[in-house]
């Protein structure tokens, strides 16, 4: 079989024209937008004249990143199209993120439905931006789309560019890797980390890393004035009508150390809340011990981390399976026998529930004795220097860039001494189910109007480096809701919750013990000078030393609570594909 390339010409073609195809044809398939755009993708035909369904991935990373996925679904009797997004790869028209991607899904979906080699029904499938393209499309509720699996997706303003109103470091680079200027350079690794610590320890402001970068000609100054969850990013999403709309059956797919897993959640949340109960029963979740990559290519380790071979899935396998239950009606995937599916580190085991939610709440307090503890009980004393404990952000001290990937919190060591706190519980005196989202209520006071609150969850066993759990991060303006900014009365206690840290799922082992740190920065997203202005233009003439007073007293009581189960769930371990029988390719 050979990869087939179709052109269309538009001479007595209107955007609904049919198009014959030559199955030895030279050139790349042109698909026309309703707005006359024209957009460039390459067609894998199975080796038949019978109709078949579409599988459709449209991405601004240029379409040749799905040539191997386009071959496998070509061979087991799809058609599969890969699309460069408006404005990439070889496609017209200016690619603004976001923005124009929904309506160009629905055109393509509409379209490709009505061509010869389809049979009427199309899908999608990507990962990542390519998942938001199929959300975003949902605001326009294309009839011919008949199954989606959307991966790692990306939710605009609430986990790209920004979470919680704090935006990440690498806002910029990925707008340099996507727009022209940037011509697909990478958006990581030791240049831009140069780029950072220039803006970091030179009291320059985060605003500007473009020009730093040498490429003004993105949307970066048009993000930084929208610094919190308002209309303009609401406008990428479905709304509450469009998920009401909904009725395809979706499979999302996610992992423990996702960078998008909010995103995910999100989406999934948000169909089951406003979606219609019949369709989203339909609407299954796959949660596994990944990082952002690995939820689409799982590795048996993450760093330190060994995950265990039965999470190393067969990705390829598991599209093929829900494609060909919700486009072909074979048999279900055993898999799917509960809404969710869920891997626990540790155990090394999957198992299905029908809730995110599962469990109950083991709730740990912030305590101090001679030094930060956490404490199955709150604390009762009235020692004025037990009844908080202390530490300075001084933004204007120089920082240095990661050297190596880790999970332990050691590198890289962005804190200072007195830079953060450092909460330890006893060791656990038995083994602990960890299932859900950590959830903190932290006591502050400040003495400036306004910081940023980063706070980390670690297991610390013997002879081991800790290993990060779960993290979370809130601004203190923010502390009443993103989108009602209100600055701190300098030295008045204040509450601040953080309740949606990363979603995990492990067996915490007795012997070993819980660690909370808290603290201002985080190498990884913009400097906050302290300052009352909007953060993305602060600069050192902004600059204020916080210093940071966290509460845990019998009047103001702060506390970490875990979701846990009472026992490691039944397995259905043997009913995924599992890497390792079919071969290392993904």
């Amino acid at each position: 079989m050979k990869v087939v390339y179709l052109f269309l010409v538009l001479v007595f073609c209107t955007f609904s024209s049919r198009v014959l195809v030559a199955k030895e044809a030279a050139s790349p398939l042109t698909v026309p937008l309703s707005d006359g755009t024209l957009l460039r993708a390459t067609v894998f035909l199975p080796e038949t004249d019978e109709a078949k369904p579409v599988i459709l991935q449209i991405t601004p990373y240029g379409r040749d990143e799905a040539t191997e996925r386009g071959k496998f679904f070509r061979n087991h009797g799809y058609v599969f199209i890969a699309v460069d997004s408006r404005g990439t790869g070889d496609s017209q028209g200016e690619f603004v993120p976001f923005a124009d991607d929904g309506k160009d899904a629905y055109d393509i979906v509409e379209w490709v439905a009505k061509q010869s080699f389809s049979d009427g029904q199309v899908a999608t499938l990507g990962g990542s931006y390519r998942g938001f393209v199929q959300w975003s499309m949902q605001k326009f509720s294309p009839p011919s789309l008949k199954s989606m699996i959307a991966i790692a997706s990306v939710y605009p303003g609430k986990d790209f560019p920004l979470r919680n109103n704090i935006f990440v470091n690498y806002t910029m680079s990925w707008l340099n890797m996507v727009s022209k200027a940037g011509k697909g350079a990478s958006y990581g690794g030791g240049p831009w980390n140069e780029l950072y610590l220039k803006q970091k320890n030179n009291g320059l402001a985060f605003s500007e890393l473009d020009e730093l970068a040498g490429n003004q000609t993105t949307e970066y100054q048009t993000w930084l004035q929208h610094p919190k969850y308002d209309d303009y990013w609401q406008g990428f999403v479905p709304k509450a009508d469009n998920y009401r709309a909904i009725n395809v059956p979706i499979l999302s797919v996610t992992g423990h150390y996702d960078g998008d897993q909010h995103g995910t959640l999100l989406y999934y949340q948000n169909h089951q809340k406003w979606g219609r109960p019949e369709v989203f029963d339909q609407h299954y979740l796959i949660m596994g011990p990944w990082d952002h990559g690995g939820t689409r290519y799982p590795k048996p380790a993450l760093g330190q981390l060994q995950l265990g071979d039965r999470s190393v899935l067969d990705m390829k396998q598991v599209y093929l399976d829900w494609f060909n239950w919700t486009l072909k009606g074979k048999d279900k995937p055993r898999y799917l026998k509960g809404k969710i599916s869920k891997y626990i580190q540790k155990a090394g085991t999957w198992h299905a529930s029908k809730q995110l939610a599962q469990g109950r709440w083991h709730t740990l307090y912030l305590t101090r004795t001679k030094r930060p503890e956490l404490s199955a009980s709150p604390s009762v004393v009235v020692d004025a220097d037990r009844r908080h404990s202390h530490y300075v952000y001084d933004p204007m001290r120089k920082v240095s860039a990661p050297s190596v990937f880790d999970l332990s919190g050691e590198a890289p060591l962005w804190h200072a001494d007195g830079e953060k706190l450092v909460f330890d519980s006893a060791e656990l005196s038995e083994d602990l189910v960890l299932s859900g989202q950590i959830q903190t209520r932290l006591w502050l006071s400040i003495n400036v109007p306004d910081t940023d609150f980063h706070a980390s969850v670690f297991e610390v066993c013997p002879e081991k480096k800790p290993l990060l759990l779960a993290f979370a991060m809130k601004r203190a303006r923010y502390r009443n809701g993103l989108q009602k900014p209100e600055m701190v009365t300098p030295g008045q206690p204040f509450s601040l919750n953080m309740d949606d840290f990363n979603y995990v799922s492990r067996v915490l082992s007795k012997g070993c013990k819980l660690r909370f740190v808290v603290s201002s920065s985080s190498w990884y997203h913009q400097k906050h000078y302290n300052g009352e202005s909007a953060v993305a233009y602060q600069t050192a003439k902004d600059a204020k030393v916080a210093k940071v007073t966290l509460w845990h007293d019998n009047t103001y009581v702060s506390q970490l609570r875990l979701p846990v189960l009472e026992t490691v769930p039944a397995s259905y371990d043997g009913a995924f594909p599992l890497a390792s029988k079919v071969g290392k390719e993904q």
